[in-house]
C-alpha cells in the first residue's frame, strides 16, 4: 500500500503518499524523484478506496505527469467522488499535491 491514513484522519479522500524506497521493482536503481509507477499505483488505491473499496478492475486512466514528485518532501493524495461514466464504469479524479501545488493528475476509471 503506498497510501497512508488519511491527515489526521479528519478529511476522507485525502492520504500521505507513502514511499519505500528499498521497494525492488519501484525503486529497481537510484533515483532523486518519485517513481511514475508508484503515482499510477497510487492513484489506483486511491480510486479503489474512494470507490467503496469493492471496485473491480481498472480499465483506463488519463494521466498528466506535471512535475516531479520530489522524495524530501510529504506528497497528499486527493481523490474526488466517482462520477458514472456508462455501463457499471466510474471515473475518479485523482491528484497529487506536493509544496501546495497539484503535480500530477488522474482520471482512473474502474468497471
Amino acid at each position: 500500500m503506498v497510501l497512508s491514513p488519511a491527515l489526521g484522519g479528519e478529511r476522507p479522500g485525502r492520504w500521505l503518499l507513502r514511499v519505500d524506497p528499498a521497494h525492488p521493482v519501484l525503486f529497481d536503481h537510484p533515483v532523486d524523484h518519485v517513481p511514475g509507477m508508484l503515482l499510477l499505483e497510487a492513484a489506483r488505491q486511491a480510486a479503489h478506496a474512494v470507490d467503496g473499496g469493492d471496485a473491480g478492475a481498472v480499465i483506463g486512466m488519463r494521466t498528466d505527469f506535471v512535475r516531479y514528485v520530489e522524495l524530501d518532501a510529504p506528497a497528499v493524495v486527493v481523490a474526488g467522488a466517482p462520477v458514472p461514466a456508462g455501463t457499471g464504469r466510474r471515473r475518479v479524479p485523482v491528484s497529487i499535491e506536493q509544496h501546495g501545488v497539484r503535480v500530477f493528475t488522474s482520471e482512473v476509471t474502474v468497471a
